[in-house]
């Protein structure tokens, strides 16, 4: 009977409502709705975290009514990268691989404006999960490289454009670090200041300076 009994408080055939604050509904309900539902299902956190699988779920909380309803209130952490390009907004959670479509960004978030991404909404999401990591390398430093735009194309791959008129050609999002590395130098090199050139760093090791444009 206890066995029985125990059973009964974390399994119901119930109707679930699933509840999270601000921008986190949105998410938190086209990831439970994205997932089989079966007439029972298991009252603990851990069941909860595994159907919300993919997003980093900071805690949850289950208050159950009697005698078959259940309200589950969720909490998730911040993506770490909101690629934007128009309208479009990709919340990019690098941890645990996944990128979400959201309606609008929080002012404390880090925020990438880009232009380029393919506009449907799967491979855009998929392009933003890609380039998040560089994205957000690119954005720690911002204000040493001045940068101006973000640009993706299928002929160079990602681009970012300098206030001083310098472009850097990154292409893919591999090797991201050295790729800065190698164009943080190539920029602080005398000879270039206030020449507007190309460096090209997709080469492995090398900076490519193509000249005036």
């Amino acid at each position: 009977m206890k066995l029985l009994w125990r059973m009964g408080l974390v399994a119901l055939a119930t109707r679930v409502s699933v509840q999270a604050d601000s921008w986190e509904a949105p998410v938190v309900d086209q990831v439970w709705h994205s997932r089989s539902q079966g007439l029972l299902m298991l009252l603990n956190r851990a069941s909860v975290v595994d159907r919300l699988k993919g997003l980093p779920v900071s805690d949850v909380t289950i208050r159950r009514e009697r005698p078959w309803n259940v309200t589950i209130g969720v909490d998730i952490a911040d993506p770490d990268v909101v690629i934007k390009q128009g309208s479009k907004l990709a919340a990019v959670f690098m941890q645990t691989g996944t990128a979400y479509a959201v309606a609008e960004a929080s002012k404390s978030w880090n925020v990438v404006d880009v232009s380029g991404f393919p506009s449907a909404s799967p491979v855009f999401l998929s392009t933003s999960l890609e380039y998040a990591p560089l994205c957000c390398q690119l954005m720690e430093h911002r204000d040493e490289l001045a940068i101006l735009g973000i640009s993706l194309s299928s002929s160079t791959g990602l681009a970012v454009r300098l206030k001083d008129g310098k472009t850097l050609i990154l292409g893919d999002s591999a090797n991201s670090a050295s790729k800065i590395e190698r164009g943080i130098a190539v920029l602080d090199m005398p000879a270039y200041k206030g020449e507007k050139a190309t460096i090209d760093l997709r080469f492995d090791g090398q900076a490519v300076i193509l000249g005036s444009p």
